[in-house]
């Protein structure tokens, strides 16, 4: 639907991305919580983003190159930074 996906972006499905349990065993597949993420029609991501689990990134957003994604991004907005936060509207841009 549009979607650009800059080089080396990471899209992480775990919210505790670790491979043992709090008691120092090996996770098994019951152990894991993953969470949906969804990017919407015409987003784009900048190379090496990162978009952790359960985040939405709006219609025709654009998160900058080498941001964190900790939250939601609201559709027609610009994120950036670590973590990212809303910096401008996409309508500011044309």
């Amino acid at each position: 639907d549009g979607v650009f996906v800059g080089p080396h972006a990471c899209f992480t499905n775990d919210k505790l991305p670790r491979a043992t349990t709090e008691d120092g065993e090996l996770k098994t597949s019951q152990d894991w919580t993953v969470a949906k993420t969804l990017v919407k029609k015409r987003a784009s991501i900048g190379a090496n983003a990162t978009i952790l689990c359960g985040v939405t990134i709006g219609k025709n957003s654009l998160v900058g190159a080498g941001s964190v994604v900790t939250k939601d991004v609201p559709d027609n907005s610009i994120v950036a930074g670590n973590p990212a936060r809303v910096i401008g509207k996409v309508k500011d841009l044309i």
